[in-house]
């Protein structure tokens, strides 16, 4: 098993820089000219959304188990990974093409040919801040510790019952503060279930009806009555996990818990979800009456409360969207600036010191090369 691991390779990353880098730019040309349909960056889209899925799957029986070989795992979720990712920029490479054939061609409206780049931007942002304080800050040291850091020293027991304890349940957070654990575990689950439904509703919304699959993404069909209220749920628990916050903040007045709130961030995000909710407001408000209308709960509520009619919405309708929308694309930008990254790299410290024996290989090497410093 090993001499297979071992004769298995990464491909190599300037094949990859630069075949991929020659792929986009000629499948941008491509979309351009019109030669290229939707579905092929979507397509490419899907295939590189399941590659990266493997290599994560593959990484976590690496480090929550013994199973399986570890340098053909090793292998393996690497290959996955660099692949996926270069199909991931070939994808939006050719997307980027169609869409800009599309828009010089009159078929896109304004706000859709400003919102691909701003989305585009906003999470090229945000992986370059996740990947400068979650990655790039460690591998000096991993680069210094890696001859000690072996698998087989690892502990998966206690990775899982962390990963669960710390990272699931936040326990820590709860014997210290109920609150301050409810704020924290509406805002992180609710927008994590918020995003990870929008990234999936994508899948139904805009990647299968390029392939002609257009009957799921209809008003009325149970898959979208089921995103809606996913969609609502997440929402009012982020809106609440804020609410909590400004209540938090001023309860915190004036002792030592005050250095722990993020005022800012959860104005923010505040506004970004509570637009969203307006915006949804304003279309059931103007639509015809529809009992399905009550899954959107939030919105429904806001409707009749508000009670606005057709004038308010064509007054209101668009520039409540372009902030929430372009609201939305700065906030996912603005996640590693703040202490809101906290909620990444937090977990994966704790993960880290639930690993006693790779804590403990690291420190008799920085022992021993002080010793070795001094001899020297």
């Amino acid at each position: 098993m090993a001499e297979i691991g071992s004769e298995i390779r990464p491909p190599s990353r300037a094949w990859l820089y630069w075949g991929g880098g020659a792929a986009s730019l000629a499948l941008f040309a491509l979309g351009t000219g019109g030669a290229l349909s939707e579905a092929w960056g979507y397509g490419l889209l899907l295939v590189s959304a399941l590659l990266l899925l493997g290599s994560t799957a593959l990484f976590s029986v690496f480090i929550f188990s013994r199973m399986f070989e570890t340098t053909a795992l090793k292998a393996g979720f690497t290959w996955l990974f660099l692949i996926g990712a270069a199909l991931y920029a070939i994808a939006v490479a050719a997307l980027g093409g169609y869409f800009f054939h599309e828009a010089l061609s009159g078929r896109l409206a304004l706000k859709w040919i400003l919102f691909g780049p701003a989305i585009l931007a906003a999470l090229i942002a945000l992986d370059l801040g996740l990947y400068r304080i979650l990655i790039g800050k460690n591998l000096p040291t991993y680069r210094r510790y890696r001859r000690v850091i072996a698998r087989d020293a690892g502990d998966p027991a206690a990775m899982r019952r962390t990963l669960l304890d710390e990272v699931v349940l936040q326990k820590s957070l709860f014997s210290v503060s109920r609150l301050r654990w409810l704020r924290h575990a509406l805002i992180f689950w609710g927008f994590t279930l918020l995003f990870a439904t929008e990234l999936f509703a994508v899948l139904f919304r805009e990647i299968l009806p390029a392939f002609g699959w257009t009957g799921l993404w209809t008003e009325g069909h149970p898959l979208r009555i089921a995103f809606d209220l996913a969609f609502e749920v997440s929402g009012l628990a982020v809106l609440l996990g804020c609410l909590l916050a400004f209540l938090w903040r001023w309860l915190a007045r004036g002792t030592a818990d005050e250095k722990f709130h993020d005022t800012p961030t959860a104005i923010f995000l505040f506004a970004v979800v509570l637009s969203g909710f307006l915006v949804e407001a304003l279309r059931i408000g103007t639509a015809a009456p529809d009992p399905l209308h009550a899954v959107s709960f939030v919105g429904f509520a806001l409707a009749g409360a508000l009670n606005l009619g057709a004038g308010a919405h064509g007054a209101l309708y668009e520039p409540l969207w372009w902030l929430h929308v372009f609201g939305s694309c700065l906030f996912i930008a603005y996640v590693p600036v703040k202490r809101l990254v906290h909620s990444c790299a937090t977990p994966m410290g704790r993960l880290m010191n639930s690993q006693k024996g790779l804590l403990e290989a690291k420190r008799r090497a920085s022992i021993s090369g002080l010793f070795q410093g001094q001899k020297r």
